[in-house]
């Protein structure tokens, strides 16, 4: 009788474990097509830091033309160095120099294009005010014919936009202000483009001087007298100018005083171009007031 009441009670309890076994999957069968909470992706990475325009480049002095052969140059370099004052400040500015370049990657101007794609900031709606701008300093370069100037020459009495190119991927960038500035201005004698195009490393300085004639022959006419060669290191002084990367165009509105007075890069949005055309407008205007007073 014992036996039969075990026999039972076993078999029943084997009856409740299937019976819970055969609802737990109906219930799986019956919830398959409620989606299950997945994981929280990461959040996408931030495409560059986009910053706001500068509000004043340039150098505090205004740009003096040096006329002086090599041994004047070196005679006054022997000056400075026994002024303590210019020395020391010159040292100073060398140390921080080198310690920017040594802990700056050597890919660093690549990987900042993959961030912005070639555009850090907008132009700025407006000018910057005379009394808080920097001048454009001199530069020596050469033209098309080989022959030695001084862009401080060009700029004098002139309202100018000039523009910097480091690499053949800054050339379209330019050419998005160039083209629309010469299309309205190019009959004006007062306002003018001067195109610097600028080559620092050695290898590629001589490679650059033997692509002159093809680069005169390809120019178009109006541009070709105001274009500058620039065969040497200026890293020093472009940082100024706010010309961190050296694969992208650069482009500056300069008054006649050399006064840098408004700044743009990269490919020109319909807004910059506009803004750009108009500024030029008021400040060919106002020197021309200045001129008739005096």
């Amino acid at each position: 009788m014992l036996r039969t009441n075990r026999l039972l009670s076993s078999n029943l309890s084997l009856i409740n474990k299937q019976t819970l076994r055969a609802i737990a999957i109906q219930k799986r069968c019956l919830t398959t097509d409620q989606k299950e909470p997945q994981p929280q992706q990461p959040a996408p990475e931030k495409y560059g830091n986009f910053r706001s325009p500068p509000t004043s480049l340039g150098v505090n002095e205004p740009p003096v033309v040096d006329y002086n052969n090599w041994l004047q140059r070196k005679k006054q370099k022997l000056r400075d160095f026994v002024d303590y004052e210019k020395a020391f400040a010159a040292h100073a500015a060398e140390r921080r120099y080198l310690v920017e370049e040594a802990t700056k990657s050597y890919f660093a101007d690549v990987h900042e294009m993959r961030q912005h794609g070639g555009k850090m900031y907008y132009a700025s709606s407006q000018l910057i005010k005379p009394e808080k701008a920097g001048y454009m300093p001199n530069f020596e370069a050469q033209d098309l014919s080989r022959k030695k100037i001084n862009t401080t020459e060009k700029l004098v009495g002139k309202t100018t936009l000039m523009t910097f190119v480091y690499a053949k991927f800054g050339e379209p960038h330019v050419n998005t202000f160039i083209k629309p500035f010469l299309e309205k201005y190019k009959d004006h004698k007062d306002i003018q483009v001067v195109e610097v195009n600028v080559q620092e490393n050695m290898l590629k300085q001589l490679l650059l001087k033997a692509f002159i004639p093809s680069i005169r022959k390809n120019l178009p006419l109006e541009r070709k007298e105001n274009y500058c060669l620039i065969l040497k290191d200026i890293s020093r002084t472009r940082k100024c100018l706010g010309m961190t990367n050296q694969y992208i165009g650069y482009s500056f509105l300069v008054d006649e005083n050399c006064k840098i007075r408004w700044t743009a890069h990269g490919e020109a949005t319909s807004e910059e171009v506009g803004n750009m055309l108009a500024m030029t407008d008021y400040l060919h205007d106002k020197k021309l007031i200045s001129d008739n007073k005096n």
